[in-house]
């Protein structure tokens, strides 16, 4: 399995990191893998699990329960890098160590950066000019 993580993001898992094995259960019963004991989460909440071809799969246990991934509620879905869970009050951002979250991978956020360097000769040049001139060194 690849090394999967769930790093807390708020309510009672804010800033804890979880390492997924290849099924992990989360809830509040004794015998989950990462027990959240929080209002609104059931004692046998949700599941993730590692399917034959290696992505993850979450699963809500408990249809009394809502699930959220981005957003959404879910019964069953897939995983991807950067995917934000959120059960009650708390959520968590799936990582996946060396690999960086689809969501991110705009060609904004991965295009070259504009650098402002030009735009700040230039404006120098014009601001030395204009003073050169109120001061009678240049004439136009």
């Amino acid at each position: 399995m690849n090394t999967y993580r769930l790093k807390g993001a708020s309510g009672a898992v804010i800033n804890q990191a979880f390492t997924l094995e290849s099924t992990t259960s989360i809830g509040r019963a004794d015998d989950c893998d990462l027990r959240v004991d929080s209002d609104g989460i059931a004692p046998r909440h949700a599941e993730i699990h590692e399917v034959e071809d290696g992505a993850l799969i979450i699963r809500n246990l408990d249809p009394s329960f809502e699930t959220l991934l981005n957003g959404d509620a879910v019964d069953e879905a897939r995983l991807a890098s950067g995917d934000e869970i959120r059960i009650a009050n708390c959520r968590w951002v799936l990582q996946a160590p060396g690999l960086r979250p689809d969501k991110v991978l705009t060609a904004d956020a991965i295009g070259p950066k504009r650098s402002f360097l030009p735009w700040l000769v230039v404006g120098g040049l014009l601001a030395a000019a204009a003073a050169a001139w109120r001061l009678g060194l240049l004439a136009f």
